[in-house]
């Protein structure tokens, strides 16, 4: 029997220590995820900030240029029998308001839910898929930017003669009326589509992650984004064509960027061991440098008695007939009055 107690405590202890042993490692890796997520979200939030600054302060008021290049996209459009906006538009508000309502609010918001969904699902099931996102979403912001700065297009909803409804304005959901923020969004980056590029992007990370319902789900997502860019008025078919020609070349870019990732990595860490060393050098020569003693300085054109200052005769703050202390003071006790000359000047 106590054999039998002291094998069963035994067993307790080390159950213990493994469930220990587990919390710790448990909590460890909590907090690594927790310091990679929040350095994710510090990235993907400084390159939006800088995006979203560079396409609103590249032409303060492009109006004429954007109407101008509107009409030039209506004609080729026309030419290659692409111009069914108003067709598409009539076609969802005849279903049913309701139908307006509900595209208009996927255009709206089902853009950054879809985005923040796929990068969360990527980011717990497979870390280098959800690199590549990260990589492809900021080179289209990077491009984006570019043609936005360019090429600025007025959606079909400001021109004039198509008769295109701005559904978005008409539900109260358009902050650029209200708001003078220079993050705000674009009115006049029409093109390329930046809802449909991620939409595409999102169905590219439903092929990459998911079985078959999951390529189906994201296939049916970015239809129903391409149906919303031009049934709210926002945006021609030629802006989603526009948008996965861009997402091509961001593609490309990743591709390029990954096959020399290793190299420029190990730049990046030469360059900050080189830093850091210059760093210690510039650390130690500024420690080796002789520092005066500013005390001495402040106080040279004194003369020091016992812990007390008292002014020189060439001094600029004495009076003219300075009192000189008498002869018989008693210096044995009470120093502070021994220099009794100081105060009284």
């Amino acid at each position: 029997m106590t054999n039998t107690r002291k094998t069963k405590k035994i067993q307790a202890l080390a159950g213990r220590k493994s469930h220990s042993g587990r919390d710790a490692a448990f909590g460890v890796h909590g907090s690594i995820v927790l310091k990679t997520a929040t350095k994710e979200i510090a990235i993907i939030g400084v390159f939006y900030l800088a995006f979203a600054l560079a396409k609103n302060l590249t032409d303060p008021s492009p109006v004429l240029k954007a109407v101008t290049n509107g009409w030039g996209v209506i004609r080729l459009e026309s030419v290659l029998a692409l111009n069914f906006e108003s067709f598409i538009q009539q076609l969802v508000g005849r279903l049913s308001f309701g139908a307006v309502i509900v595209t208009t609010y996927f255009y709206v918001a089902g853009m950054w839910t879809g985005l923040v969904a796929t990068a969360a699902i990527a980011f717990i099931k497979n870390r280098s898929v959800y690199i590549d996102l990260r990589r492809t979403f900021i080179f289209t912001m990077l491009l984006a930017a570019i043609v936005f700065a360019l090429y600025p297009l007025a959606p079909p909803r400001f021109m004039p003669g198509l008769g295109m409804t701005d559904t978005v304005s008409m539900l109260g959901l358009d902050p650029a009326p209200s708001s003078d923020s220079a993050i705000s969004y674009n009115r006049f980056a029409a093109m390329p589509s930046l809802h449909y590029v991620w939409a595409l992007l999102i169905m590219i990370a439903a092929f990459r992650l998911g079985g078959f319902w999951v390529k189906v789900a994201g296939f049916v997502y970015q239809a129903l984004m391409f149906v919303a860019i031009i049934a709210t008025g926002n945006h021609y078919v030629l802006d989603a064509f526009a948008g996965a020609i861009l997402l091509l070349m961001a593609l490309y870019m990743n591709h390029w960027w990954s096959r020399y990732d290793t190299q420029l990595n190990t730049w990046v860490t030469v360059q900050t061991v080189r830093l850091t060393e210059l760093d210690q050098r510039w650390r130690s020569r500024l420690g080796s440098m002789p520092v005066p003693d500013m005390r001495q300085q402040l106080l040279s054109g004194f003369i020091l008695r016992g812990g007390h200052a008292i002014q020189p005769m060439n001094s600029r703050i004495i009076t003219s007939n300075p009192c000189m202390p008498v002869a018989d003071v008693q210096r044995s006790f009470r120093p502070e009055l021994n220099n009794l000359s100081l105060v009284l000047n």
